[in-house]
């Protein structure tokens, strides 16, 4: 079935001003998804309010680490005419969901990302992507965003509504796709959110601009990193914690990743909802079927992998396998060709849909 995503362009060298005509075209998606994120606020034992103030304790630290998308922030709630508290819920709401209080809440495992380099796939081509899991209220309001920073740096990428982006392409040859992390050693502190770390490692030009950005970052909860380069050929991901933030590279130019920790397992508090399966399912299942045909993976093959039911409904293609979680979206980041796939929704369902990198 073919559904295509909403398309945002947003063009200016102004962070400002990038930032107002993103958040102006979509007033009517933040307002609906807010309406998801309060419940979501609920179950952990939070109001709305004591989100907002806790999604602005994170502005001053901003505004001196990262000055520019700080003002893109600003502008996207200006655009949007809603307060900057909103827009700041919206691009923190990984780290703030990641804590409870008082409730005993599920913690939600999301995503299944890939890497793939020239010698794996027959086109010889680089490719970044993952499956998209999470809450189906956020897969309805998604758009894919276009970026111009008028400065040699385009972007195209999926993004919720009002956070600076989600996961993307740029037009140096960089794609990134992130995946959630589970820590017992995981603490409620301010460092940059990854919302803002996405968005300044898509502003980078080479490989080794976005490692170390990755090597200065101190961040107070876990998450994945999927990074690729297309002039370099070369992937990499980093398991980011507050402990420190590890290196995996690619075998026989392949790597997936689910939400585990493989570098340190001792420090790793993901438990699987569906018991039947051990750890690590979906990143090991993928990179299974993704070795099957190592050196001659094309993308109709991917799509085939990122399809994949086995251990239904917590497959690799999600259907509300963990508890209630279900694959939103699943992307290809053809970076070596400008361009990306994208199915909106479960890919069983829906057809990939190319968006060029403009």
């Amino acid at each position: 079935m073919k559904r295509r995503m909403r398309e945002i362009y947003v063009k200016s060298s102004d962070p400002f001003e990038r930032g107002r005509q993103h958040g102006a075209q979509v007033k009517e998606e933040i307002e609906r998804v807010c309406v998801g994120y309060r419940k979501s606020f609920e179950k952990k034992g939070y109001t709305w309010e004591e989100a907002r103030n806790m999604a602005m304790e994170y502005v001053p630290y901003l505004e001196k680490e990262m000055p520019e998308l700080m003002e893109e922030a600003k502008g996207i709630a200006a655009g949007a005419e809603v307060d900057l508290a909103v827009v700041m819920v919206l691009n923190t709401r990984y780290e703030l969901l990641k804590f409870k209080k008082g409730v005993n809440n599920h913690e939600h495992n999301e995503c299944t990302c890939y890497a793939l380099l020239p010698e794996a796939t027959q086109e010889h081509v680089t490719i970044g992507g993952q499956n998209w899991d999470n809450s189906p209220f956020i897969g309805e309001n998604l758009y894919v965003l276009h970026i111009d920073e008028e400065n040699g740096t385009k972007i195209v990428g999926i993004s919720e509504p009002a956070q600076l982006i989600r996961s993307g392409m740029n037009s140096h040859g960089i794609s990134l796709n992130c995946s959630t992390l589970l820590s017992y050693k995981d603490v409620r502190g301010v460092a940059v959110p990854t919302n803002f770390m996405r968005r300044r490692i898509l502003q980078a030009k080479t490989l080794d601009e976005a490692k170390a950005l990755i090597a200065g970052f101190h961040p107070c909860v876990s998450l994945n990193y999927v990074i690729t380069s297309a002039k370099d050929q070369d992937a990499i991901v980093y398991e980011t914690t507050p402990v420190e933030n590890f290196e995996l590279y690619p075998n026989r130019g392949i790597i997936t990743q689910g939400n585990d920790i493989l570098a340190d397992p001792a420090i790793d508090r993901f438990i699987p909802a569906d018991k039947h399966h051990q750890r690590h399912f979906r990143g090991q299942r993928l990179q299974y079927l993704l070795q099957k045909k190592q050196g001659e993976i094309t993308k109709e093959y991917l799509q085939e992998c990122l399809r994949d039911h086995y251990g239904y409904p917590a497959s690799v293609c999600n259907h509300a396998g963990d508890e209630g979680l279900q694959t939103i979206a699943s992307m290809l980041y053809c970076v070596s060709e400008g361009y990306a796939l994208i199915a909106w929704g479960n890919p069983c369902e829906y057809d990939y849909e190319r968006y060029v990198l403009e």
